[in-house]
């Protein structure tokens, strides 16, 4: 009858020492799967930080698909900079988050 019982979840399993609340987080982000979404909402939130007031008070818009990151564009000489500058715009990225999470920039 016991071979029929479920296994618990990693995430409910208690542990006998007192975890740091980051590294709870962390866990529980990693056994729900919910990294990539973790990872997009961050990216859109570093945007006006890593770019500058300038450059986010000129974007319409931002969102991540698929890791491409599109940007919706008011201004067309923003637009062409930030097309010739594709591959910094994605280290600035991969620098502050320790990973690679953009592939490709696509404006709008």
């Amino acid at each position: 009858m016991n071979q029929y019982k479920k296994k618990p979840h990693a995430a409910s399993i208690r542990k006998s020492e007192a975890t740091p609340l980051g590294d709870v987080i962390k866990d529980m982000i990693d056994a729900y799967h919910l990294n990539k979404k973790f990872d997009q909402t961050t990216v859109i939130n570093l945007w006006p930080k890593l770019m500058g007031n300038t450059i986010a008070s000129r974007t319409k818009g931002i969102f991540m698909k698929d890791d491409k990151l599109f940007i919706n564009v008011e201004s067309s000489p923003l637009k062409q900079e930030l097309h010739m500058n594709k591959g910094k715009i994605i280290a600035l990225f991969e620098a502050e988050l320790g990973k690679k999470v953009i592939k490709e920039v696509i404006l709008l």
